[in-house]
């Protein structure tokens, strides 16, 4: 309760236990009648009554305080929604001091720690760091090594292992061979008959030893017949050399263990010595080597070239078939050149021819 003055009002409000003062103008002394502005302010529609009846009963209250001209009495609300406040701000300022005082306790404590274990970090530091250090050294040496012991070993070549020929099981029976020949010498010893070819190799004779009936025959040249044999016989008189032509047979023989395509050109092979036998001849009697006798030829060597040497086991068999490509070879020279000195070729390939079928069993 404030007492009013003669000329002026001061209403004191007391706000959180704080006072302030607050002055109001003098009222004019020709103010308004009371009742008249009483009855202003309560002539009010019904219903502005009914919505706005707080504000009326608070404008009614004013208007009879202004009545009273001794007495002047303000009651406040109490202000409801600060008290809340200012309980959640002592309650907020109380958590963050505790905050702060929390952090710089647990700060406090890692500053006490820090400064006992620095000597204990610092050693663990290194340790880490040296047994880390030593473990690369140690992996890095034996990365390096390993890389010079595999550059000096030398690769390991594996040598291919030796094809196993397959078994062969076929049988063939081989008619005697015979053919006219001419005969540089019958001798009791290889030795003896190789010391009389070395002198027929320097004059440019063909010659082979053939052993048979446990004797060296020396083999100068093949014939196609009797006559023709006679033939190259004078031929070679004329070189100072003692020769005789004779006709030649070689014994029959029943081979075993065949493979099939060595069958099928052993049972071949005895006439085309004949046939290349038969152009030798020629070649060397008229200088020449008749068509009839070159046609049988090349269908001849078309059947040594359908027969491979690869699917052959058997040494012999395979000396064989080569000596007889290699007669072919030098007709098939000589009729597109008449070369003599191929006929010398020629003549050493067909006397190979029967040595090699001599020693076939």
């Amino acid at each position: 309760m404030v007492n009013r003055p003669d000329k002026e009002r001061t209403i004191t409000i007391k706000i959180n236990g704080n006072q302030r003062s607050y002055e109001e103008n003098k009222i004019p002394e020709n103010k308004l009648n009371q009742e008249d502005l009483e009855n202003d302010r309560l002539i009010v529609d019904e219903d502005q009554k009914v919505n706005f009846d707080y504000f009326s009963s608070n404008e009614a209250a004013a208007t009879k305080e202004t009545t009273d001209d001794d007495n002047f009495d303000w009651i406040l609300p109490e202000d409801t929604f600060e008290q809340p406040d200012l309980v959640e701000y002592k309650i907020a300022t109380q958590s963050k001091k505790s905050n702060k005082k929390g952090l710089s306790a647990f700060g406090s404590s890692l500053k006490k720690n820090n400064r006992n274990g620095l000597l204990t970090s610092v050693f663990i530091t290194v340790f880490f760091a040296i047994l880390l250090g030593t473990s690369f050294g140690i992996i890095m040496l034996k990365l390096v090594k390993t890389e010079n012991t595999t550059e000096t070993e030398l690769p390991v070549i594996a040598e291919p292992a030796p094809e196993e020929k397959e078994e062969g099981s076929e049988t063939v029976f081989i008619k005697p061979l015979s053919t006219f020949v001419i005969q540089g010498g019958v001798f009791s010893t290889v030795e003896s008959a190789k010391q009389v070819q070395e002198d027929y190799i320097q004059k440019g004779i063909p010659s082979q030893i053939i052993e048979m009936n446990e004797q060296a025959v020396l083999y100068l040249s093949v014939a196609n017949s009797i006559e023709d044999a006679k033939e190259l016989g004078q031929q070679l008189k004329g070189k100072d050399i003692e020769v005789f032509a004779k006709p030649v047979t070689f014994e029959e023989k029943s081979i075993n263990g065949l493979l099939p395509e060595e069958k099928k050109f052993i049972e071949a092979a005895p006439f085309i010595f004949e046939i290349m036998t038969a152009g030798a001849t020629e070649a060397a009697v008229d200088n020449s080597i008749s068509e009839e006798t070159l046609n049988n030829i090349e269908k001849q060597a078309a059947i040594l070239k359908a027969i491979k040497t690869d699917q052959f086991k058997d040494e012999g068999i395979i000396s064989l078939k080569s000596e007889l490509d290699l007669a072919y070879a030098q007709l098939k020279a000589y009729s597109e050149s008449n070369d003599s000195n191929v006929l010398t070729k020629l003549q050493q390939h067909l006397l190979r021819v029967l040595s090699t079928f001599q020693s076939i069993s």
